[in-house]
């Protein structure tokens, strides 16, 4: 007798927790409803509600992401276009860690400098390659930091 009175509990406290998982998706998916490339801003913000902690979130993972492909640029060979993305990925590295450090002090300005900084090395890598004809081996991977740098460009732009 005991078990049936507590079910029905149990059922609106599941209910509850499912509705507050689900309306934090909804949230999520509503801040990026307007970047340019939304289910990748919606996969790297990884539920988060509001602007300022989905961007350091969304830079985070894109700083991550550049050291991987600095990592991978090296593996692809020895070539001047590809010294180039390597220096590119860390100036790109540190544009974003200052970025990191321009949103914990709420500067929007320097924030937006560096974040645009990052998002102009990532296409300078790309652009390389194309001003020698050369087929880019890394440009998937440049394309991808490209889109995440333009989304972190859109998130800073919700933070009032």
């Amino acid at each position: 007798m005991a078990i049936n009175h507590c079910m029905p509990s149990f059922s609106l406290v599941f209910l509850a927790m499912v509705t507050i998982v689900l309306a934090g998706q909804a949230r999520a998916q509503s801040l990026c409803n307007k970047a340019d490339y939304q289910p990748l801003c919606v996969s790297v913000i990884k539920g988060k509600t509001d602007a300022h902690s989905a961007l350091e979130s969304a830079i985070t993972v894109l700083i991550s992401q550049s050291h991987r492909a600095k990592i991978a640029a090296g593996t692809k060979g020895d070539s001047q276009n590809l010294d180039v993305c390597k220096e590119n990925f860390d100036d790109a590295i540190s544009n974003l860690k200052n970025s990191l450090k321009n949103l914990k002090n709420r500067d929007m300005a320097s924030l937006n400098i560096n974040l645009s900084a990052a998002l102009t090395d990532f296409v300078t890598c790309d652009d390389t390659f194309v001003e020698s004809s050369e087929t880019n081996p890394i440009g998937k991977t440049d394309t991808l930091l490209s889109h995440m740098a333009s989304n972190c460009l859109y998130l800073s732009s919700l933070i009032h």
